[in-house]
């Protein structure tokens, strides 16, 4: 089944808009799992996940597929907010590359603190999708680096 209607740049700008509303939302498994594919890979600061079952561990917490505890970024983070600056698609037939630049800022809260902190920064993202049925977008995430780039923050908040 062809989707090459499916990956189009307005296409893709609203995939990318819900990938991240569902992460700001804290939005269940349910949801998050089908955008990306079985197979997926993600580099984030704290670790490289590979496949589905790390990236819902990742989210609310549970156990990576190596063996290791997820505390789930849900767990950690509130208050997040993602405006997506831009996205830079290249789309070959079924496949994209994109360059994504968000906005990101959150509260973050990890025990025992006695408060939490405040994070603000750019991230300049690549990702790779391709087409899929498994959601409505019509598109999944394959490959997902979070920090292409180092994060830029912005000046008197906290690090991650």
């Amino acid at each position: 089944m062809s989707h090459h209607s499916s990956l189009t740049e307005a296409n893709i700008r609203a995939f990318v808009d819900a990938w991240y509303l569902g992460l700001d939302q804290h939005a269940p498994t349910a949801f998050m799992g089908t955008l990306v594919s079985d197979d997926v890979k993600m580099i984030f600061p704290e670790k490289t996940l590979h496949g589905k079952s790390d990236f819902l561990a990742w989210c609310i917490g549970g156990t990576y597929s190596d063996g290791e505890q997820a505390p789930g970024v849900y767990n950690i983070f509130f208050d997040e907010d993602h405006n997506v600056v831009s996205v830079d698609a290249r789309i070959d037939g079924d496949e994209a590359e994109l360059d994504v630049v968000v906005a990101w800022q959150a509260s973050m809260f990890i025990p025992p603190a006695a408060k939490s902190r405040r994070v603000s920064l750019d991230a300049i993202q690549q990702w790779s999708i391709r087409a899929s049925d498994q959601n409505q977008y019509g598109m999944v995430v394959t490959s997902y680096n979070a920090m292409a780039k180092p994060f830029v923050y912005t000046p008197g908040f906290a690090r991650l």
